[in-house]
C-alpha cells in the first residue's frame, strides 16, 4: 500500500484514492471508479473501446435519486466541490431543486423576475464566447453594446 498526500496536488480533487490492480476508486464528495489502462481484467473491453480508462467507469453522487434537471457534467462539477446542497432556513436543499422551484413559482405566479434572468444568462454566455474566441484567435475581444456584437481587437 502506498499513501500520498499533498496540499498542492492540483491534478486531483481532495478525495481519497484507493488504487487497485484493475481500477481506482476516489472517495470524496462523490465516489468515482476509473478502470486502470493496464488492467488485465478489463483488457479486452479497453482494446475494443467499450471501456475508456480516461472516462469514469462509475460515478455515484450521494442523495441524487431524482430527476437530473441539469446536465450530468454540471451536477458532477458542483458535487465534486461540495456545492450540491444549499441551506435555507436551517433545512438542506438540493441546489437544482431550488432553481427549478423558483422557475416553476415564476410560471405559476406569472412573475417574470428570476434571480438569474435571461439578461444575466446572455451576459454570462457572451462572456464565455468572447473568452473562447480570444483564446482560439489569439486576440482581444470587445463587446459593442449598441450593436450587441463581439468586436475583434488586434492580435496579442
Amino acid at each position: 500500500m502506498l499513501l500520498y498526500s499533498a496540499t498542492l496536488a492540483s491534478t486531483r480533487d481532495r478525495g481519497k484514492v484507493i488504487m487497485g490492480h484493475d481500477a481506482s476508486m476516489e472517495v470524496g464528495e462523490t465516489l468515482v471508479v476509473k478502470v486502470d489502462r493496464d488492467s488485465t481484467r478489463y483488457r479486452e473491453k479497453i482494446e475494443q473501446g467499450i471501456i475508456k480508462p480516461d472516462v469514469p467507469f462509475y460515478t455515484y453522487v450521494p442523495g441524487k435519486n431524482n430527476v437530473d434537471a441539469v446536465t450530468s457534467a454540471t451536477e458532477l462539477y458542483f458535487a465534486q466541490r461540495g456545492l450540491l446542497y444549499s441551506y435555507l432556513g436551517g433545512k438542506r436543499y438540493d441546489t437544482t431543486f431550488l432553481h427549478v422551484r423558483e422557475w416553476l413559482e415564476c410560471i405559476r405566479n406569472r412573475n417574470l423576475q428570476l434571480s438569474c434572468g435571461i439578461e444575466a444568462a446572455f451576459e454570462e454566455a457572451m462572456t464565455a464566447h468572447m473568452g473562447t474566441r480570444a483564446y482560439l484567435e489569439g486576440r482581444t475581444m470587445y463587446w459593442n453594446k449598441e450593436k450587441e456584437e463581439i468586436v475583434r481587437g488586434e492580435f496579442s
